[in-house]
C-alpha cells in the first residue's frame, strides 16, 4: 500500500517500511522502519541504526575524511589531523556493531554507498579508524552498522578511497616500483624490505608522482649500520635533482629525531629542520607528512602527534616522485598511502539515528 501526503512543495511517500520525501520529483530523503537491507553484502539481514553526520558547508570537491571511534567520542578530522566535528555517542556504537566491523557501511544523503577504509578496528578496546572518500555535493556523511549477517563491503577498498595506497601485500616491482640496491619485497612478511651497511643513500621509488598532500607511511627500524647516519626517509616532490627528504632517522650531528632535508637545483641544501625524537628498533612509528603551497609548508607527526611545522623560503619543483630513502639501516615499510590535501566540507555535530 502506498500512502502519499503533500506538504508545502514537498511530497511524503510511504511504500511499506520505507519513508521517502521528494520536492518536485527529486528524492531528498528516505528513511526505512524495521532496518535498511540494500546495503552491499546484507547477507539475510538488516542495518538498525546510523551516525549521521550533518553537512553545513557542501564540498564542491571530493576530499577523504577520518572518522574516529572510541569509548565515548565519534569524531570527525580532516586528511590533515583538524578535529572538524564530535560527539559522545560513541556507546550505541559499539552496542550494535558486530565484533569484527563488517557491518561497517559509509554512505551519503541519498543512501549510495561509499569506498571507505578500516585502518584499525579493536572491538575489545573500543576504537576505530575509518577513513572515507566524501564525493562533492555530499549532504550528509553517514555510517551505517547494526547488521550482524553482513559479509565484507567491496565498498572497502583503500585504493579507491586515497590518491595512492600500497600496503606491499604483492611484488612492488610488479606495481611499478624502482627499487635501488638494497630494497626488496620481503613476500613472507608482505612488507618493502631496506637492507644496507653502507654510509650512502638508496631509493624506493613509488609510480606515483605527488605534489601537495598527506602521506602516511609505517616503519620500523631492525638494525642500524656502520656509519653516524641512518635514515628510511620520504622523498617527496622528487624530480631529477630536486626534493624533500622527511621522516625518522639519525645524523651524524644531531642525533636520533624527525628531519626536513632539500635539495634545489641539484645540490643538497642540508637539512633544513630537525627535531629530537627517541625511537627503538622492532618497534613500529606511524609517520605522517603533510605538505602544501609552493615554497611548501610541511608538518610532520608521529603516532598522531605533531613533531614539527615548518615552511620553506625556496621553491622546489610542483610535482615529482613519492620515495622512500634508505641509508646504513635494516628496516621494514608496512603500507604507504597519500590522501588528498583538501577540506571542503564543514560539518554539524554527529547523532544516532535508527532506520
Amino acid at each position: 500500500m502506498v500512502e502519499v501526503t503533500k506538504i508545502g512543495n514537498k511530497t511524503l511517500v510511504m511504500d511499506g517500511k520505507i519513508l521517502s520525501l521528494f520536492r518536485k520529483g527529486s528524492l531528498l530523503r528516505q528513511m526505512y522502519y524495521g532496518g535498511y537491507e540494500d546495503f552491499d553484502g546484507a547477507n539475510g539481514g538488516v542495518w538498525k541504526k546510523y551516525i549521521n553526520i550533518p553537512i553545513t558547508t557542501i564540498p564542491s570537491e571530493y576530499a577523504q575524511y577520518l572518522i574516529k571511534i572510541d569509548d565515548t567520542n565519534v569524531s570527525v578530522y580532516n586528511a590533515d589531523g583538524v578535529l572538524k566535528a564530535q560527539a559522545s555517542i560513541a556507546s550505541e556504537f559499539w552496542d550494535l556493531v558486530r565484533s569484527d566491523g563488517l557491518d561497517i557501511r559509509p554512505f551519503d544523503h541519498l543512501f549510495n554507498q561509499l569506498f571507505f577504509f578500516v585502518k584499525e578496528f579493536d572491538y575489545t578496546n573500543k576504537f576505530v579508524e575509518i577513513w572515507v572518500k566524501l564525493p562533492k555535493n555530499s549532504q550528509e556523511l553517514n555510517i551505517a552498522y547494526g547488521n550482524q549477517n553482513a559479509t565484507k563491503s567491496s565498498y572497502e577498498n583503500p585504493e579507491q578511497v586515497f590518491e595512492f595506497y600500497d600496503d606491499f601485500s604483492s611484488d612492488p616491482v610488479e606495481k611499478g616500483w624502482s627499487l635501488d640496491t638494497g630494497w626488496s619485497w620481503d613476500s613472507v612478511n608482505k612488507y618493502l624490505h631496506f637492507d644496507r651497511s653502507e654510509d650512502v643513500g638508496y631509493n624506493a621509488i613509488s609510480p606515483y608522482d605527488i605534489s601537495d598532500g598527506v602521506v602516511v607511511y609505517k616503519l620500523r627500524y631492525t638494525g642500524t649500520g656502520i656509519g653516524a647516519n641512518d635514515y628510511l626517509l620520504l622523498n617527496l616532490r622528487k624530480t631529477s635533482n630536486d626534493a624533500y627528504i622527511v621522516g625518522l632517522g639519525k645524523e651524524a650531528n644531531f642525533g636520533e629525531g624527525f628531519h626536513i632535508g632539500a635539495r634545489n637545483d641539484g645540490s643538497w641544501r642540508g637539512w633544513l629542520k630537525q627535531v629530537a625524537y627517541d625511537y627503538n628498533l622492532n618497534q613500529w612509528y606511524e609517520v605522517k607528512v603533510s605538505i602544501y603551497d609552493v615554497p611548501a609548508n610541511i608538518k610532520g607527526y608521529i603516532n598522531d602527534t605533531l613533531i614539527v611545522s615548518w615552511k620553506d623560503t625556496i621553491a622546489q619543483d610542483s610535482v615529482g616522485d613519492l620515495g622512500i630513502h634508505g641509508r646504513d639501516c635494516k628496516g621494514d615499510i608496512d603500507y604507504i598511502f597519500v590522501a588528498k590535501f583538501a577540506d571542503p566540507a564543514s560539518f554539524a555535530t554527529p547523532r544516532i539515528i535508527e532506520f
